[in-house]
């Protein structure tokens, strides 16, 4: 198939029981390659059941001129077909991808990224039998990281997300999920990617919509990505969108996680592989360094967010040597709750609120590489699981700040 597929004749054309998108975005021809590698993986995958693999535009032009198809591959095929939905902009692949999925009336859907996957399909069907069984709603694929790839989301989104919502969803970020038509139905029905539609496309929003309505939810691991994700090149920048991701989304479902205590695995597929760290562990030195800085420059805004317990005990954490840096478990989970509530109450800009965070998040960085560098990977996820109990044990703290934010006022 090829050319632009309107929305309004698609089921005159197709019945689908499987859509596998792709963003068009950055890189198009990347992404019609991949799309058509895709429609081959479905086909070789599920032999008796139609599907489709499409290239998802924001762009109302399409990812072509209408009516042209994208530029052939090399490889054997017709060229994917382009999705133009009622979404504009980089983030309209989701949305545009679950109205797809409603229309062609398809029970899965996938929105995966351009990069090059395995030859052996088996991977496609790991990632959809869980829901095209009924068994699941949303399906999320854990890679294989190395210790200290994506460290963000280890000491911060992972246990904050398990904290809330009580689901053990190691890679919670969501770049790459599967959606039944169920739960694409509900998703399509919120009225937050009208009201919000920034926040709506963020790559934590369908997770934490699917957590905080106790979804059927599974993770699957994948192995080793082929293509590692795009890293920030300023750090405060990756720190400011994560978190105001989170934050929002702990905003938006407050009455929810604040009934939730402790939490559960969950139903996971595959097997985990453990990535190997071709790299050293980083030098703790510059990380030390730069939570030095911030608490000689920030250190009076930190006061406007921290209660003084807090202040004082970042104060008394040794920075020289740097190998002694160590940061409680207890200590940053208050942080990172303290910022949260600090966000939900305007102290200031939030923009800068969440940016004076880095500081703090580097320290909290310098810690953990004191502590796992010489661990193997076993002993640091052990870690790591200490570290998210510490996030549940303090999760009182959290809501008891959260609904009486003046009786903690600093």
């Amino acid at each position: 198939m090829s050319g632009v597929l309107d929305p309004t004749r698609a089921g005159e054309a197709l019945a689908p029981e499987l859509v596998v998108g792709v963003p068009a975005e950055p890189d198009r021809l990347a992404a019609s390659e991949s799309a058509q590698a895709l429609q081959a993986a479905l086909r070789a995958a599920y032999p008796s059941r139609p599907g489709v693999a499409v290239v998802l535009t924001g762009d109302p032009r399409g990812a072509a001129p209408p009516g042209e198809p994208l530029p052939p591959s090399s490889q054997e095929g017709d060229p994917p077909a382009v999705y133009t939905g009622s979404h504009d902009g980089l983030e309209a692949a989701l949305p545009t991808l679950l109205e797809l999925e409603l229309t062609l009336g398809a029970p899965a859907c996938a929105l995966l990224e351009p990069m090059p996957r395995p030859a052996d399909p088996a991977w496609i069907r790991q990632l959809l039998d869980p829901v095209l069984d009924g068994t699941f709603d949303l399906v999320a694929p854990a890679y294989a990281r190395g210790r200290f790839d994506g460290v963000l989301v280890t000491g911060v989104v992972y246990p904050l997300t398990r904290a809330l919502f009580g689901q053990r969803l190691r890679q919670p970020l969501g770049r790459e999920v599967v959606v039944s038509r169920g739960l694409a139905e509900r998703l399509i029905a919120d009225g937050a990617w009208r009201s919000d539609p920034s926040s709506a496309t963020a790559d934590l929003w369908v997770i934490a919509k699917a957590a905080a309505h106790e979804t059927r939810i599974a993770q699957v691991y994948l192995g080793p990505r082929t293509r590692p994700p795009p890293q920030p090149a300023d750090v405060s920048q990756a720190v400011a969108r994560v978190l105001g991701t989170v934050f929002q989304d702990m905003a938006q479902h407050a009455p929810r996680w604040q009934r939730v205590r402790g939490s559960r695995p969950v139903p996971t597929f595959g097997e985990a592989h453990l990535a190997g760290d071709p790299n050293p562990p980083p030098a703790p030195g510059p990380l030390v360094s730069a939570f030095g800085l911030g608490w000689q420059d920030l250190r009076a805004l930190w006061g406007a967010v921290l209660p003084p317990q807090t202040m004082l005990a970042l104060q008394r954490i040794p920075r020289d040597p740097p190998e002694a840096f160590r940061m409680p478990d207890a200590v940053w989970a208050r942080v990172v709750y303290d910022f949260a509530v600090g966000w939900r109450v305007k102290i200031m800009d939030r923009e800068q609120l969440l940016r004076s965070m880095t500081p703090l998040y580097l320290g909290w960085a310098a810690s953990f590489v004191n502590e796992v560098g010489g661990l193997g990977r076993p002993e640091t996820e052990a870690r790591v699981e200490r570290l998210c109990e510490a996030f549940e044990a303090e999760k009182p703290y959290l809501i008891s700040r959260w609904r009486w934010p003046d009786r903690f006022t600093p």
